[in-house]
């Protein structure tokens, strides 16, 4: 299993140009970060998505140039977000060998049915919401209920907050709603930046809490924690089964947990026995007693 650590950005866009992934890289190192995930979209509500075949999900952008570059510096994850409008897009994640490509899979609902789905029955690890039309689309309790249960993460992103005044308004709406229904639970900060000049610290992006409903120690496991889980979650639905081993540094020692019973068991009957040869003696002596009580009467 790969090895992760605070703090983490799980949005980074994928962009062609090598320049600005690089120049969005160093920025993140320079912010503190050291675990991030570039993400690439899919459509699965357009009609060219059917003409695909079984294998409708495109493949893990290449990206291993970038992963040498940052090696010492940044863990690279790769994420996909499928947009999608209805159930059927359980039946294609479930044949396809693509997505578990895929250290990450979110889904992004665009109907009221497909955010009931997304919640109670999609086989992914993140829930997110486009900026600009997700306000219309509001989880209820008891599917949010269901979704933490399961799992799944609710993701919120800053940088379209900080670009566009409609957006920021949208995402507080989003955000306050699931402070209303299922009060911040499984809640994580991302960028979704597409330009350096919108990225922020983890700190900065912890703090953002109070805007958003959250609690201080709730704006920090949304930068931290709450990743960590997400990534350990993410980790064991692509892997499935697997056998782990176990080595210690210091000294194994074995113990027969059978001669522990029987000893044991023996100082119980030693102590009972010892229980019941004093009450034996003291009632022989109670009868002497009586005994000698008798012949000085006679």
């Amino acid at each position: 299993m790969e090895q992760t650590k605070p703090f983490y950005d799980f949005s980074v866009p994928y962009n062609k140009d090598d320049k600005v992934m690089r120049a969005l890289l160093n920025e993140l190192v320079d912010l503190g970060y050291k675990t991030i995930a570039i993400d690439q979209s899919f459509d699965h509500s357009k009609k060219e998505a059917g003409k695909r075949g079984s294998e409708m999900f495109p493949e893990p952008h290449k990206i291993e140039h970038l992963r040498k570059e940052f090696k010492d510096k940044l863990r690279i994850l790769q994420r996909i977000t499928i947009l999608y409008v209805d159930v059927n897009v359980a039946h294609a994640m479930s044949v396809s060998l693509n997505l578990r490509k895929f250290n990450l899979v979110a889904g992004q609902p665009k109907t009221d049915a497909a955010l009931t789905h997304c919640c109670t029955a999609f086989n992914g690890d993140l829930i997110t919401f486009n900026p600009v039309a997700g306000s219309r689309l509001m989880v209820n309790r008891k599917a949010y209920q269901v979704a933490v249960r399961r799992g799944m993460f609710f993701e919120i992103k800053y940088a379209p907050a900080i670009v566009d005044s409609n957006n920021r308004k949208d995402m507080i709406k989003i955000a306050q709603n699931y402070c209303t229904k299922g009060k911040s639970k499984n809640i994580i900060f991302s960028s979704g930046a597409a330009h350096e000049f919108q990225l922020r610290g983890p700190y900065d992006v912890a703090n953002l809490a109070y805007i958003f409903g959250l609690s201080e120690d709730q704006g920090k496991n949304a930068v931290d924690r709450h990743c960590r889980q997400l990534f350990l979650k993410a980790e064991s639905r692509r892997l499935g089964k697997t056998i782990m081993f176990v080595k210690g540094n210091g000294p194994i020692v074995f113990s027969d947990s059978s001669e522990d019973d029987q000893s044991e068991s023996d100082d119980e009957m030693e102590g009972l026995k010892s229980e019941l040869g004093e009450e034996n003696e003291s009632e022989i002596n109670d009868d002497n007693k009586q005994a000698n009580k008798r012949l000085k009467v006679a």
